[in-house]
């Protein structure tokens, strides 16, 4: 089964730093390491999730608005909580370029969720892959189709998660029992045990992907949050399911339970 550290570990570190990257390949290098990409002003690549600076750092900005060096002044880990306390208030951490990561982390598993629907952001992700990555083990997703759908134009040999829109599709489909006529076309999903109130992970939703040999990576559930395994409870009734990887984000916590 595949361990996912989600946003690199973000229940024990900054999300999407290099300080969680580092942090997760040390606990396990052969865990796949879930990251979010965002694409500058002046189009560089970095980790960052939301579009808006707000939620992550001590600025109310638009990520997208910012060149390179604007982002370099933002810090990562400032409102990172743990046990009660803003650890890096005073310590600032930098938002990492993907760049850095592959520099890094040449021999890291990783999971690239593209999280800008600009279009500019799939020659410079493929240039950057081909120039700094080009044999590292890498998959990607997103919740834009059109993004995952370009990018499958250009480079129909590496490895996709479905995005949203296909995901949708295949489950409408499923519980309609006419999941024969919407067939997923990329290699992975990625799905949450439940959705609000409904239960994703159906028996026919496994039959359907089972049948195709198309593995689904999970997490508990997402609505208002998502929330990530975190006991190696949740991680056996995957197991017992079929489920074939599952997303964590305190990946200390699970290892000292498994082992």
């Amino acid at each position: 089964m595949e361990i996912i550290c989600y946003s690199c570990g973000r229940g024990e570190n900054p999300e999407n730093t290099i300080l969680g990257i580092r942090h997760c390949q040390n606990i396990n290098p052969d865990w796949r390491i879930e990251m979010d990409v965002q694409i500058t002003a002046d189009n560089h690549l970095v980790l960052f999730h939301d579009y808006s600076t707000k939620r992550t750092t001590d600025e109310d900005k638009l990520i997208n608005e910012l060149n390179l060096k604007e982002v370099k002044t933002l810090n990562a880990g400032y409102n990172f909580e743990f046990e009660g306390n803003y650890l890096y208030r005073l310590k600032p951490i930098k938002v990492p370029e993907l760049l850095e990561v592959f520099t890094n982390f040449p021999k890291a598993k990783l999971l690239l969720d593209i999280h800008t629907n600009n279009l500019k952001v799939i020659n410079v992700l493929i240039n950057l892959i081909e120039t700094e990555f080009n044999n590292g083990d890498f998959v990607i997703v997103s919740e834009y189709d059109i993004i995952i759908k370009e990018l499958k134009k250009k480079k129909p040999n590496w490895i996709f998660g479905a995005s949203a829109n296909e995901a949708k599709k295949m489950l409408y489909s499923s519980f309609l029992y006419l999941d024969s006529l919407f067939p997923v076309k990329s290699d992975i999903l990625m799905l949450p045990k439940k959705y609000n109130n409904i239960n994703v992970l159906s028996r026919r939703v496994m039959n359907h992907t089972k049948k195709r040999n198309i593995p689904i990576w999970a997490w508990m559930y997402e609505g208002e949050y998502v929330k990530t395994v975190e006991s190696k409870n949740e991680i056996e009734a995957f197991e017992k399911m079929g489920i074939k990887g599952v997303f964590v984000e305190y990946p200390q916590k699970i290892l000292n339970e498994i082992t």
